[in-house]
């Protein structure tokens, strides 16, 4: 089969009839404000889904059926993709495209939500005081950090860091996420606004440009997500901090950030507009009490009886 390319990997081309159906789902999800990220991922999951489907000689519209998406789910090389099929099953049964909601028969799958890395408050201080910031590199990775440890920025955010997002006068942070697209305020506590005063003053190089952060060779470029993650790598390197399969870069000191809030009693409410989080429902991802609040909620353990207690004994059942 003909393939054709998108955003640099190869995916299956569709028969016409499909083709249009993820057309016109790529125009309803544009009126309804998703971002390019978002409708891409959803395009390029659906895709390959129709592309499964017409293997089943479901090649447009009126010919999709029952079997034919089962069939289409379980050659899927993710079950991650499920959810993103019964989203686009459900617009084409609600645009008319098909006789009925053909959702019910994709396979049930819930993405699996990881626990986030997080750093104690010990961890992070400790990477603070290992920065060397008697160098220029030094002072543009301390300011790099404190954007992560104490306002827990993403790192698209800190990237793009502006000078007229900076109000050093009224000591606040004003931005709108790139992620969400959101508005989003934040106090400029005096460790933080020294160490962008050191770094723009003593450490940025003498470029013209409204993007704070530079790199510290010619030609000066902007940093690049890689070099972002890179400040943050050399930091807990110079600091000796053991990773132990724990993220490395802002992800996890944003969430080392939301879980020290919520340990520190702090309403969620707060936490989820610190972290600038337009679900209510997203802080509960960072909600990680810790074990000594749990031992209050502990229950204790029964003794064993019947059965169960020979077993546990190893005398052989009565």
């Amino acid at each position: 089969m003909i393939k054709q390319k998108m955003k640099g990997a190869f995916a299956p081309a569709l028969p016409p009839g499909l083709e249009n159906l993820l057309e016109d789902y790529r125009r309803h999800c544009e009126k309804n404000g998703l971002r390019d990220g978002s409708i891409a991922l959803y395009l390029k999951e659906d895709r390959w889904f129709l592309h499964n489907l017409a293997q089943c000689g479901c090649e447009d519209a009126p010919q999709i059926n029952s079997s034919g998406i089962v069939t289409a789910c379980l050659k899927l090389t993710s079950n991650s993709y499920l959810s993103t099929v019964r989203t686009f099953l459900r617009f084409l049964a609600d645009g008319g495209y098909t006789d009925r909601d053909y959702s019910y028969v994709v396979p049930p799958y819930k993405r699996p939500q990881p626990i986030p890395s997080v750093y104690s408050e010990d961890e992070i201080r400790q990477m603070e005081l290992g920065v060397n910031r008697r160098i220029p590199v030094g002072k543009r990775d301390y300011a790099i950090l404190l954007l992560a440890t104490r306002l827990g920025l993403r790192l698209g955010d800190i990237r793009k860091l502006s000078f007229n997002k900076l109000d050093f006068q009224n000591d606040v942070i004003r931005l709108v996420q790139q992620k969400t697209d959101a508005p989003l305020e934040l106090p400029m506590v005096p460790e933080l606004k020294s160490a962008l005063l050191d770094y723009i003053e003593n450490g940025r190089p003498d470029v013209d440009s409204p993007v704070v952060f530079r790199l510290s060779y010619p030609p000066y470029s902007e940093l690049t997500q890689t070099g972002i993650d890179a400040c943050f790598k050399r930091v807990m390197h110079k600091a000796g901090i053991e990773l132990g399969g724990r993220g490395c870069g802002p992800r996890a000191l944003r969430s080392s950030l939301a879980s020290s809030m919520v340990n520190d009693d702090i309403p969620y409410e707060v936490v989820r507009k610190t972290l600038g989080h337009t679900d209510p429902n997203a802080i509960s991802h960072y909600a990680r009490l810790d074990i000594e609040k749990l031992r209050f909620y502990a229950l204790p353990v029964p003794n064993a009886a019947g059965a169960f207690a020979d077993f546990l004994s190893g005398r052989k059942p009565r």
